[in-house]
């Protein structure tokens, strides 16, 4: 299958899910209920949700600066990562990170590539933090579902073991070659997959973690990764009582993840649909109503949605760009990059 049919393959598979999952909810649940949780929504609640979401772009620019050696200035990554931002929610195949690592690749002393492969540790800090903070965050809801009950336990030792998977990965990363032998022993032995294609892939995670083998940068990166975070659940929280909600502290985190989770799913752009059944899926899990759920999800993906345009809009303004160029830019070396594949 040759590069374009694949990239439209992905696209249309996307779009398919994002119409299925919103099918699904419409189908589900009670239309007039949610437009009623809408219509008598806390504005002053949402204004502070607005406030958790600028708060969390500005801690993710602070640590992709930290990221890039505090080479560039904050207003150029802030900028950039907004315009990033924008355009993964507005085109599809995600061509918002290429857009980001081309244009800081443009900013000296920076090169392209140092700039997509701090957005790779991005994206592993975060799924680390993520899939740590779910399994203690949901054990630690009291008054759940039944159903949901049998799962804390199941929750709780999750969580150890991913804190576990954790340190066994920064131990790797600061002995690569020992970890490379080990992991093409073990894939030779394992006859229907191919070894150098595993190994690769074992080989570019511990390369997103090098920055972890340093003790005081990983200290410093693992410490922004936890802060960058609380703000996000703080507009969670906010929303949810807009909305009339009375939820936790613990309830805001769980729906946190699994919308973070949700999301890597295929969708549309602005993972339209696939990013409310996440959060109505967590919610509803952990005890909430579904219209209020429901109300919730599609509130706070419309606040999140403009923000980020918004920001990113006033970013192309800061670094004096045009969506035109930047647009054609990141096509331009996404092509490059599909046509030197094997």
């Amino acid at each position: 299958m040759n590069s374009t049919r694949k990239q439209q393959l992905q696209l249309w598979l996307g779009i398919v899910v994002s119409l299925i999952c919103l099918g699904a909810i419409f189908l589900l649940i009670d239309v007039r209920e949610v437009w009623h949780a809408l219509r008598t929504a806390n504005y002053g609640y949402l204004a502070l949700t607005t406030v958790g979401i600028v708060v969390f772009l500005i801690l993710r620019a602070i640590r992709w600066r930290f990221m890039l050696n505090n080479a560039v200035s904050f207003s150029q990554v802030f900028h950039i990562q907004n315009i990033g931002y924008m355009l993964t929610n507005l085109l599809p195949f995600r061509l918002g990170d290429v857009a980001r690592g081309v244009l800081i690749g443009n900013v000296p002393p920076i090169t392209v590539a140092q700039g997509i492969s701090t957005m790779v540790m991005e994206r592993i800090l975060d799924m680390l933090f993520i899939v740590t903070l779910l399994p203690f965050a949901f054990a630690s809801i009291p008054n759940l579902p039944e159903g949901a009950q049998r799962l804390q336990n199941a929750a709780r030792i999750v969580g150890y073991l991913a804190l576990v998977v954790i340190v066994l990965m920064i131990m790797a990363a600061n002995m690569r070659p020992l970890a490379h032998r080990m992991a093409t022993f073990i894939f030779d032995k394992i006859p229907f997959l191919k070894t150098a294609t595993w190994v690769k892939i074992i080989d570019d995670l511990l390369a997103g973690l090098s920055n972890l083998t340093r003790l005081r940068d990983g200290f410093i990166l693992i410490a922004l990764s936890i802060i960058t975070w609380l703000p996000i659940i703080f507009a969670y929280y906010t929303g949810m009582l807009a909305v009339g909600l009375e939820p936790s502290w613990a309830v805001a985190a769980v729906t946190v993840c699994g919308a973070a989770l949700g999301i890597a799913a295929p969708s549309s752009p602005g993972q339209v649909g696939v990013y409310e059944a996440a959060v109505i899926f967590s919610m509803v899990l952990v005890g909430q109503p579904e219209d209020k759920a429901t109300a919730f999800a599609f509130l706070y993906h419309a606040i999140n949605f403009m923000t980020m345009n918004i920001l990113g809009l006033i970013g192309l303004r800061g670094i004096g760009s045009t969506w035109q160029n930047v647009v054609q830019m990141a096509r331009s070396f996404r092509r490059k990059e599909v046509s030197s594949e094997p």
